[in-house]
């Protein structure tokens, strides 16, 4: 049985059983997620890396279902909205948005006792949120115990202002975290937590995709259309190759293909 490298160094067989589920995971049918799991085996090699094998598997599910290629690749592409936190700041602004909230970003507020700049505030009907994003470049990274208290600790420097607070990243939080938070009230929003309501629930049920998920977008275009503050895949979609190249400084070809590409997840 081949063996994968994974980003630790560490080695682990590869599993077609583990390949399958997390296919079936992001939307693939039974039937497509067989076909692309055949394809992935028939060239998977003893010392394959983790990031070769994510690799060979989008590019099968692009050319067979681009909108589960989209899904699948949203882990890796929500660690591309970098490298600063702030795409990641505006991408869920523009989430809470999509569902309703008035938002603002960036907002300086003053505490009780110190001033505070607030990632997003957001509000609906009587709840105000203090929404504190913390974004990471690299998967495994977890969000700790001591983030979770300098996030509360803010909150309540600022409690006039709002009836809950929100730590909203990326990836995961550590154990201790998770149960800090519980016990002081403190809501997290993250990669698969809360359980049925995590951040990729959140995205894909109104198909909010960032740009990220374009297989061929390289860091160029991604930096390039990041500055541009376009960072949801429909505000790329609703422009033209010209206007695109216009905010960019991208040759109007490539705007093009982007674009191409990008039609053909939405």
């Amino acid at each position: 049985m081949p063996r994968v490298v994974k980003a630790s160094g560490t080695l682990e067989k590869f599993d077609e059983e583990k390949l399958r589920r997390s296919l079936t995971g992001a939307g693939a049918s039974a039937e497509l997620a067989e076909k692309v799991v055949e394809h992935v085996s028939s060239r998977v090699y003893d010392g394959i890396s983790t990031d070769e094998l994510h690799g060979i598997t989008l590019e099968a599910l692009w050319r067979l279902r681009p909108r589960v290629a989209a899904s699948y690749n949203l882990r890796r592409a929500l660690m591309m909205l970098g490298p600063s936190g702030y795409p990641f700041e505006k991408y869920y602004a523009s989430l809470l948005r999509a569902y309703g909230y008035r938002v603002e970003t960036d907002v300086l507020l003053d505490g009780r006792c110190a001033r505070h700049e607030v990632d997003v505030v957001a509000e609906k009907g009587e709840r105000r949120l203090m929404v504190e994003c913390k974004y990471h470049s690299r998967p495994g990274t977890k969000v700790d115990l001591q983030v979770a208290l300098y996030v509360y600790a803010r909150f309540l420097d600022l409690r006039e202002y709002f009836t809950e607070a929100w730590l909203v990243t990326n990836t995961k939080f550590s154990e201790e975290a998770i149960r800090y938070a519980r016990c002081v009230g403190l809501s997290l929003r993250g990669w698969k937590y809360p359980e049925k309501e995590g951040l990729e629930r959140m995205i894909e049920s109104k198909g909010l995709y960032p740009v990220t998920v374009i297989p061929s977008l390289d860091g160029e275009a991604r930096v390039r259309l990041l500055k541009a503050n376009i960072v949801l895949l429909r505000e790329l979609i609703a422009l033209k190759p010209e206007d695109v190249s216009a905010i960019t400084g991208l040759p109007i070809e490539r705007a093009a293909r982007i674009l191409d590409e990008a039609r053909r997840i939405a």
